[in-house]
């Protein structure tokens, strides 16, 4: 990706913490997270010009602080470069108490006991596209697998046809790893289609979570703006794709490479919960932002009112104060909590569904194939950006 502003320095950023550093960056010839890690040669807290130009923040403890201090630190623009997009998107760019008001809309489906039926509708889904494949010895997991298994479970979660999978997620593709010009073409034909399916619901409502949002109340006893629901619905069609997408090829990229890891949990499908946690620790993908309030002064650094402030969960991955020998991938690391959903009041509604979905996957595919690698003389396509990502990972097994 390409810088796209690199603006002058304001005057209350202290040079001695400015950095030449653009998140939005293709990683070549090595691992994404080692790359973040070398932010620990500069100052805990840091000033880029690039991508509009914003501070960055590097160690679990200030990242916790910032994502849950929504007083100093707004929800309301959570990428950089802030310009862009017209419009918040509710609940995640919507700060307390109206957040706790949208989110309360669709928490029943997010729940534990919600995900003892979703997971049996997970199971079913990873094994039909596993079956699709299996026979060829080889997949790109990226395309056949990881982006196809989210938007099916979106689709259950709404009451969607399942024929309409593909032409979502080619939406969704665009909404969350295109371009400014891309993005907004996602969203544009996000809408359409919700727009369309919000009608129906408002007309005969169902059980489902669209129902929920034309039918339920906010902000004393207010029905959703035609706005505020296409919003809604739009975000839960890109959610699951940029976290359990990305780290769900992250995770098979890691056992194709480490036959250790892979075959134990072939072997021992009891550890595929706890290993779950440390492959979500280890492999953190959300880059997201916060936008300051007020002018303050944090961690002794001067910011101003609109400053933004990048707030890596990659970062919270390579912490060497947080986590012994962070970098590697231990299965028996006793502590695993880690920020892959967030923290504070912002914290992703839907952690239980992602885990959900990443155990099924490890279970199912390795009860199927438990002997894959990377296919010899490709090399798969890693990019960091607004979340981590995989873009190209072709795997082979014995067939």
């Amino acid at each position: 990706m390409s810088d796209t502003a690199t603006l002058p320095v304001p005057g209350h950023v202290d040079p001695h913490l400015v950095r030449d550093f653009n998140y939005l960056t293709h990683v070549e010839g090595e691992e994404l997270w080692h790359w973040w890690a070398r932010l620990h040669d500069y100052p805990e807290i840091f000033y880029t010009p690039h991508n509009g130009g914003h501070w960055v923040v590097t160690r679990h403890d200030t990242l916790a602080e910032v994502l849950a201090d929504y007083e100093r630190f707004s929800s309301r623009r959570q990428t950089v470069p802030a310009a862009g997009k017209p419009f918040s998107l509710p609940p995640i760019e919507i700060d307390p108490p109206l957040h706790g008001e949208f989110r309360r809309l669709i928490a029943p489906w997010f729940t534990p006991k919600a995900m003892m039926t979703m997971e049996k509708d997970a199971k079913s889904l990873c094994i039909e596209l596993i079956e699709g494949f299996i026979d060829r010895g080889e997949c790109e997991f990226v395309s056949e697998f990881a982006l196809v298994m989210p938007i099916g479970i979106f689709l259950s979660l709404v009451d969607l046809p399942a024929d309409d999978r593909l032409e979502l997620l080619g939406i969704a593709e665009k909404m969350v790893r295109g371009d400014e010009i891309e993005q907004a073409k996602g969203f544009e034909e996000a809408f359409a289609y919700l727009d369309v399916k919000l009608e129906e619901r408002r007309r005969n409502p169902g059980s489902d979570m669209l129902s929920a949002i034309v039918t339920g109340t906010i902000d004393g006893g207010r029905k959703l703006t035609g706005e505020e629901a296409r919003l809604m619905g739009a975000l839960l069609l890109a959610g699951g794709l940029d976290t359990v997408a990305g780290m769900m090829s992250f995770f098979a990229m890691h056992l194709a490479r480490h036959d250790d890891h892979r075959r134990l949990l072939a072997e021992h499908p009891d550890r595929i919960h706890s290993a779950t946690e440390e492959l979500m620790r280890r492999h953190q993908t959300a880059n997201i932002a916060r936008e300051v309030v007020a002018d303050t002064v944090y961690e002794g650094v001067t910011m101003k009112a609109g400053d933004m402030i990048l707030t890596p969960t990659s970062m919270d991955s390579v912490d060497d104060r947080q986590y012994d020998d962070p970098l590697t991938v231990d299965f028996d690391r006793k502590n695993k909590r880690s920020l892959v959903f967030g923290n504070g009041p912002h914290q992703c509604i839907g952690a239980f569904l992602a885990r959900t979905e990443l155990r099924v996957f490890l279970r199912e595919w390795l009860a199927r194939i438990p002997e894959f690698e990377i296919k010899p003389g490709e090399v798969p396509r890693v990019f960091s950006g607004r979340a981590n990502t995989v873009n190209y990972l072709p795997l082979q097994w014995p067939s």
